[in-house]
């Protein structure tokens, strides 16, 4: 499958062009007067509300949702809100290999222990490492509170092959083909996801195909779309033990890291 460039550093570089500092995230900051001096030495790592989370998600994340998370956390230079990790509840777990979660990849004994690195985006100004400083940070914080395993989910239609989760060293476990058809809403003006199938169930009670075109049938920007499958990446953050014991349920089903095509 032929990748192009991520959406993420498509957004960047459009705001990298304009050259102008824009309101400050953190702490309901002001205006800036210029970007803050990103020296990656001195970031600050730590947890963050939702609130926070989501104004950087909101404008560069690809879904352009929350999507299910529960745990936020930031990465910060000279107080300015530069980078989120988002942590959450599993997406259609149940769904995977016929309904067996993730016990034939983890082993039933750990299968409830794990949770999904949902979401994730750093502003154009920040440290080209910030994205996997954040992410190693946010796994810290995971193990400390009792998670195994997580999992992650790059998106090929976003230009994404796993490239921090390949610098990470999380393992890259192929395409999410187990998982049932799932829908999403479009944004036919800016060709990206108005809302996904989770959401529209969560903020209006229906789902499915039908119900989502008669919903936007009054609606001429938006339409309805097969969701593919996407790329699944795996991290063991149990003991050195307890990931010994998981990878001896998932060394075979590891996967060489997908490269980008030109």
């Amino acid at each position: 499958m032929k990748v192009g460039k991520a959406y993420q550093r498509i957004i960047r570089e459009k705001k990298s062009e304009l050259g102008k500092p824009k309101a400050g995230f953190f702490f309901d900051s002001p205006i800036l007067q210029s970007f803050p001096n990103a020296d990656i030495k001195k970031a600050e790592l730590q947890e963050i509300s939702y609130k926070e989370a989501k104004r950087i998600i909101l404008e560069y994340e690809w879904l352009g949702t929350m999507g299910t998370t529960q745990y936020h956390y930031g990465i910060l230079f000279e107080n300015e809100l530069a980078g989120v990790v988002c942590f959450g509840y599993f997406q259609a777990m149940g769904n995977i290999d016929n309904g067996g979660g993730y016990g034939t990849y983890v082993g039933e004994k750990y299968v409830d222990r794990g949770i999904q690195l949902t979401r994730g985006a750093c502003v154009h100004w920040a440290h080209p490492h910030s994205g996997s400083k954040l992410i190693s940070y946010g796994l810290l914080q995971m193990k400390k509170l009792g998670y195994k395993y997580v999992v992650a989910f790059s998106d090929p239609k976003a230009g994404e092959i796993g490239t921090l989760y390949q610098a990470t060293n999380w393992y890259y476990l192929g395409f999410s083909d187990g998982e049932r058809v799932h829908y999403d809403i479009w944004d036919k003006e800016n060709d990206k996801v108005w809302m996904n199938d989770r959401d529209i169930f969560k903020k209006y009670g229906f789902s499915g195909k039908v119900k989502m075109e008669k919903f936007v049938s009054e609606r001429p920007t938006l339409e309805v779309r097969l969701r593919k499958a996407k790329a699944r990446y795996m991290k063991l953050i149990g003991s050195r033990k307890e990931n010994k014991e998981m990878f001896s349920f998932l060394q075979d089903k590891i996967k060489s890291y997908p490269k980008r095509k030109n």
